[in-house]
Parts: structure tokens; C-alpha cells; sequence
């Protein structure tokens, strides 16, 4: 197994169980202990992970908010979605990335592309594609700052994303419905969503599969306003047959 392909693997298994001791690494990957602790240095340097005597842990684990738990649930199809979202990114593109657990993950397999912008409200993103050493540009807009989430939010990013044009925004969602189109939970970050969806040429939606023929409260657009979907296991039903109709295309 290359390191890269190692260590995404330890960070999900951390991510997932909330810590790991160098030992339990070891026997999962049949390494030595000396690999696996820089597998553990390399990850704390891009902040995936905090090092720990004798392992690591989840960055802010202590007091963590839903935002945390979130980013422990479905990783292995958030990762799965993450790979085939990267794939429609190409060398030198503009990204708007909106803050989210899945998000989270795109950005780690971001990292692979080279000479990116990526305009962001998450602290996290711009943490992670920060650490980049590869021509990559980052622009964390600022604004109201949420704890939970680990992003910014308020009329002052919406201002300042005004400033920009993308080839691409990827956009988390809440849920995902045949009839009401795509919703979230939080009124700020649909605020958010729709004034990078102004500002890019092409949509970009990730969901895993449980968040689909459900609502959220808050309506960040119809289907027909959205160009991909991405998902690890395709929809079925009125949602499939919505998609369609709406000519999203969906990859899964």
C-alpha cells in the first residue's frame, strides 16, 4: 500500500473512532511502528489529525459539536463521493467549496490537483488545501464565525464571494428530494450556497445516499438549477426520474 493511501486510511479510521493508538494501526496495517508514526506526523502537519503520546486523535475532540460527530458518519462513501468528485477537477480550475462533513473530505483528495483556487468559508477546507505545497491558492472569506460548523458565515461573505467567478462550486447539502429540490437545515449556509451557485458556472452536489427523499427546512434551489450529482449508490424512484427530468447528471 503507497503512504498516501495509507495514512487517508488511518485518517478515516481516527475520524470514525475518535482516536487510535500507534499499536491498533500497527496490527490494522501490518506496519511498523516507525511508519506508522510518520504516517501520524504527516497527517498532523495537514491538521487531519492531533497527535497523541502513543497515537493520535480528532482535531477538537474535546467539546466536539455536531460538525464533529457529522464528519465520523457514512467516511467511507463520503470518501468514495470525494474521489469521484475530484474527477471533474481539472489543473488551474477556480472552486467555490462550501463548508461540510463531505466537503471536508473532497478537500483532503483536492490536495492530489495542482494550481487550484478555492474560495472557501470552511476553516477546516482552507486548512487542509493550506498545507498544499503545489501552486494551489486558498481564500478563506471571512465573516461571522460558527464554532459548530468551522465556518464563516453573514452578509459579509456573501459580499466578498461577489468578488469571484468559478469554473465549479461543490456544494454539501442537507437532503435531497424529487419534488422539492435540494434543503438544508441552517437559513446562513442556504444564504451561502445560493451566492456561490450565482457566481460559478457549473454545480457540483455531493450527498451519500441517506440523506435522499428527505427535506430540511430551508430550500437552497429546485433540481433543475444543479448540473451534477454525485453519490455513492444511485438514487431509484421519483428521485431518479427527477434527476433526469431536470438533466442533472448523476455519478455514482
Amino acid at each position: 500500500m503507497k503512504p498516501k493511501e495509507r495514512q487517508q486510511k488511518i485518517a478515516d479510521i481516527i475520524r470514525r473512532e475518535g482516536q487510535s493508538t500507534v499499536d491498533q494501526l500497527v496490527n490494522i496495517f501490518k506496519s511498523s511502528p516507525e511508519t506508522i508514526r510518520r504516517d501520524l506526523s504527516a497527517l498532523a502537519s495537514s491538521g487531519k489529525v492531533l497527535k497523541i503520546h502513543g497515537g493520535a486523535k480528532c482535531t477538537n475532540i474535546q467539546g466536539e459539536g455536531c460538525f464533529q460527530l457529522r464528519l465520523r458518519k457514512n467516511v467511507s462513501a463520503k470518501r468514495v463521493i470525494a474521489e469521484r468528485a475530484v474527477c471533474l477537477i481539472s489543473e488551474g480550475d477556480t472552486l467555490f467549496v462550501n463548508a461540510g462533513s463531505t466537503t471536508v473530505i473532497f478537500a483532503e483528495e483536492l490536495m492530489k490537483i495542482a494550481n487550484l483556487t478555492v474560495v472557501t468559508n470552511s476553516v477546516d477546507i482552507a486548512k487542509i488545501l493550506g498545507a498544499c505545497k503545489n501552486g494551489t491558492k486558498v481564500y478563506l472569506l471571512g465573516g461571522e464565525y460558527s464554532q459548530d460548523n468551522h465556518e464563516t458565515l453573514g452578509a459579509m461573505v456573501i459580499a466578498q464571494l461577489q468578488q469571484f467567478y468559478a469554473k465549479h462550486v461543490i456544494l454539501p447539502i442537507g437532503y435531497i428530494h424529487s419534488a422539492v429540490g435540494v434543503t438544508d437545515f441552517n437559513a446562513a449556509d442556504v444564504s451561502v450556497s445560493q451566492a456561490m451557485l450565482a457566481q460559478a458556472e457549473n454545480s457540483i452536489l455531493l450527498a451519500d445516499s441517506s440523506k435522499f427523499d428527505q427535506t430540511a427546512p430551508f430550500v437552497v434551489g429546485g433540481l433543475d438549477q444543479f448540473n451534477q450529482f454525485i453519490c455513492e449508490k444511485a438514487p431509484e424512484g421519483a428521485l431518479r426520474k427527477a434527476l433526469a427530468d431536470n438533466n442533472v447528471e448523476v455519478l455514482s
